[in-house]
C-alpha cells in the first residue's frame, strides 16, 4: 500500500466509527465505511486534479478526504433515519 493511502484509509475508516460511537448512528457500519472509502478516493483524485494544497500530507488531501467522509456518513445517517420513519 502507497504511504500516502494509509492516512486516506485511516480517515475512511476513522470518520464513520467516530460518528458511529459519538450518535450512535450510522448503524451499518460496513456501508458507511464502504462509502467512506469511495468519497475518500473521489476527494483525492479531485484534490490531485485541482492542484490544491489545503490539507495536504504527502500526496494525501486529508481536509477533502475527511469532508468527503463526513459527508457521505451524515448522508447515511439521514438515509436511515428517512427509512426507519417509513
Amino acid at each position: 500500500m502507497p504511504p500516502a493511502v494509509v492516512p486516506l484509509a485511516l480517515v475512511a475508516i476513522g470518520v464513520p466509527a467516530a460518528l458511529r460511537a459519538l450518535v450512535g448512528r450510522p448503524r451499518a457500519l460496513g456501508a458507511a465505511w464502504l462509502a467512506a472509502f469511495a468519497a475518500v478516493a473521489v476527494a483525492q483524485a479531485v484534490g490531485e486534479l485541482s492542484g490544491s494544497r489545503v490539507g495536504v500530507l504527502g500526496d494525501a488531501q486529508l481536509l477533502f478526504a475527511a469532508i468527503a467522509a463526513l459527508i457521505t456518513s451524515a448522508l447515511l445517517m439521514l438515509r436511515e433515519r428517512a427509512s426507519r420513519g417509513r
